[in-house]
């Protein structure tokens, strides 16, 4: 053996013991990571399976609430008797799910199903996604902020709401400030500085008229705003909470002009702003305002691909409608509207042999009776409806 061999022999044997070490050390951050991974996919999937089964005890119970007060009241100048009542409401279990819950269903009805999405963490941070599906193939997306506790227990943090476009804490705040609002709360709404008395005033009468619901009222005051305030993030979305919550078509299209006007690049407003678009055959836009969604929150949806699908197909862009509903069914093979997809994309393609896969997947799986008579009534089916494999497939 060489010389120089026989130096590197023993340097080797000094250094192999902080190697092993160093080594060790890898191992335990890894190991401490996917422990961290796993607690939160476990909290979330544990969340989710209580929300299916009609109880949010476990969500509530899963709010990190001192930080969550410390978000909803911020800066913003609350009511202090509001404040205590709050702080009370939410060590009563009962009453604090029963709160969040009405935030939930003020416009969705209840038995809406969870889907969890997705679910990311790094170290003790994640974030979770969670579909909300509704009646009339409608959806709500919610973007959890998550936290481990020191015990490496999942905590909500806070959440983003895409059907409402809040984040959560900004929402119940406003919601505190209506309440019982006063100048200074109303003068901190606004984003610019020098703000008018006069200006304060209307913004006290839009808090009053939007938390009671008085369109009357409320229409007579923004006739009278200029439009430097009229303009202001809170009066729109004050506006438009109102006609969603009360149901007002006209009230609601008239905030979405705003909305649209103001933030059309905005996703929290994606999924409002389809509201208008549809109606208006804006397809282009309502088109990338999903792409926008699904971009936003980085998911690849069903859902909305199979939502893509239907707008690309009324855009005649025939082969990515095709192609975006086979994507919907083959992420979620249970979802309807994405068969409804395939089927419409197959029978406007005149691809008559495979739309009948469909049409019996919504037939044998989903309950409909897809007969001459309910076809008839949509146009778009009358060429199908001729056709021999149709006919075929009916009289068998």
């Amino acid at each position: 053996m060489s010389k120089s061999l026989q130096y590197l022999i023993p340097l080797f044997l000094l250094a192999s013991p902080y190697l092993l070490a160093a080594e060790a050390g890898i191992d335990e951050r890894e190991l401490l990571e996917r422990e961290q991974q796993q607690a939160f996919r476990d909290g979330m999937s544990a969340i989710v399976d209580n929300l299916n089964a009609g109880s949010y005890a476990l969500f509530t119970k899963a709010i990190n609430r001192d930080e969550f007060l410390q978000r909803i009241f911020g800066l913003r100048l609350i009511d202090g008797a509001l404040k205590r009542d709050l702080r009370k409401d939410m060590g009563e279990a009962k009453k604090w799910a029963s709160f969040v819950e009405s935030f939930f269903t003020s416009e969705a009805e209840k038995g809406m199903k969870a889907r969890l999405l997705v679910v990311e963490s790094r170290g003790d941070r994640g974030r979770a996604v969670v579909r909300y599906d509704m009646s009339f193939f409608r959806a709500n997306y919610h973007e959890y902020e998550l936290r481990l506790d020191d015990k490496g227990r999942m905590r909500i943090v806070d959440w983003k709401d895409y059907y409402w476009g809040h984040l959560f804490s900004e929402r119940m705040g406003l919601t505190l400030i209506q309440a019982r609002p006063n100048a200074n709360a109303a003068r901190k709404l606004v984003t610019y500085s020098n703000v008018r008395e006069s200006e304060i005033f209307q913004i006290m009468e839009i808090l009053k008229a939007t938390r009671v619901r008085n369109f009357t009222r409320y229409d007579e005051i923004m006739a009278s705003l200029d439009e430097r305030l009229k303009s202001q993030p809170v009066i729109i979305k004050l506006g438009l909470d109102a006609a969603r919550a009360a149901r007002k078509r006209r009230a609601q299209r008239e905030a979405l002009i705003m909305v649209d006007t103001h933030f059309p690049n905005d996703p929290l407003f994606s999924l409002a702003l389809l509201d208008y678009y549809l109606p208006e055959e804006r397809y282009e836009d309502a088109y990338d305002a999903l792409t926008r969604l699904q971009k936003h929150l980085r998911i690849d949806d069903a859902l909305v691909n199979a939502r893509l699908s239907s707008v690309a197909l009324v855009m005649e862009q025939f082969d990515l409608a095709h192609e975006l509903a086979v994507k919907s069914v083959t992420q979620e093979p249970d979802l309807e509207l994405g068969w409804w997809s395939v089927f419409r994309a197959r029978v406007t393609a005149e691809n008559f042999a495979d739309a009948i896969e469909a049409l019996e997947k919504l037939e044998n799986d989903f309950g409909h009776a897809l007969g001459p008579d309910a076809l008839t009534k949509d146009p778009m089916f009358r060429k199908f409806m001729l056709s021999d494999e149709y006919r075929a497939w009916f009289e068998g």
